[in-house]
């Protein structure tokens, strides 16, 4: 928990969830976002060192690990990354795992080239500091997945309930249960934001613009619509930019400085373990194989089978 924010960190980790399962039946919302990454993510190049903010069990590595001399998914959930380093056995040696909490990214400024963050936002209660904390870690190009509360049918539905106010302004949207709360923004109060911050965006589509229509309709509907549907979101992802789809995906760019230097890391250590400092007071760290130790706050953070565990408690 943040101390701007009542709501705490979601648990991905509770009742045993997995969120690979999530994905299931869900081939439409895996196909719309695959086109648009395969064509946003080269347009982040180039980078050498890459980080997938929440990138869960590493779906959408395939995305960047081919180019990336070195990446990083950072993730709260402990499954999440169990998982990914099952799902990615030969990538270990250049695909870095950290289970960490958003708003205090353990990782020193500028230490990735670019990073993407998709399917998170909702997630972050104090979205204003969780960016802050993740952009000035990087030096280059951020992919940013905005879950937007006036989408097309988010004002039909205000305007239906005359809540139409609430969809329009500043003001986070917070849906769902008393214990996990979601929040959906607007997107031009998330682009001031970055400006803030340094960043430049564009809109580079808009993303699952017909979400969750195969469960709406009968299977062999949906088989034989699918074509169609596609199509239509083909066409839309462009044309529905800012406006149409409840995910807008923006490209943040801003004038890459000189690259810091980092050191190297210690005998046996990933490369990643070198640009990396405590999350709750930013001192360095003086490392063991199993154990990194603050020199500033002397908290300790371990390393879990394939991943270290930097959540500062």
């Amino acid at each position: 928990m943040t101390t701007a924010s009542p709501f705490p960190t979601i648990d991905y980790d509770a009742n045993d969830y997995d969120y690979q399962d999530y994905w299931n039946g869900r081939d439409y919302e895996m196909w719309s976002e695959d086109r648009v990454l395969r064509r946003l993510i080269p347009q982040l190049r180039p980078f050498s060192w890459f980080a997938d903010f929440g990138g869960a069990y590493g779906r959408n590595s395939r995305y960047y690990l081919h180019e990336a001399q070195q990446a990083v998914i950072l993730d709260y959930s402990a499954t999440n990354l169990t998982n990914a380093a099952g799902r990615h056995p030969g990538s270990l040696d250049k695909l870095g795992l950290v289970r960490c909490d958003l708003n205090k990214v353990p990782f020193a400024d500028d230490a990735f080239d670019a990073a993407m963050v998709i399917r998170v936002l909702h997630h972050l209660p104090d979205v204003d500091h969780a960016l802050g904390e993740m952009g000035r870690t990087i030096a280059g190009g951020w992919l940013i997945d905005v879950p937007i509360k006036h989408h097309l049918l988010g004002l039909a539905r205000g305007a239906v309930n005359r809540r139409l106010a609430d969809v329009r302004n500043a003001q986070p949207l917070v849906t769902g249960a008393s214990d996990e709360k979601y929040f959906n923004f607007q997107l031009t109060a998330i682009r001031e934001r970055l400006t803030s911050l340094g960043w430049r965006t564009r809109l580079g589509a808009s993303v699952n613009n017909f979400r969750r229509w195969e469960s709406r309709v009968p299977s062999t509907v949906a088989r034989y619509a699918r074509p169609v549907v596609q199509g239509l979101e083909a066409c839309t992802q462009s044309v529905g930019r800012g406006w149409l789809g409840p995910s807008q995906f923006v490209v943040g760019t801003r004038t890459i400085t000189p690259a810091p230097r980092f050191g190297e890391p210690a005998p046996g250590l990933p490369a990643f373990t070198a640009r990396m400092v405590c999350p709750a007071c930013r001192g360095a760290l003086a490392w063991t194989p199993e154990t990194a130790k603050c020199g500033g706050c002397a908290r300790e953070y371990h390393r879990h089978g394939p991943y270290w565990d930097f959540v500062a408690h």
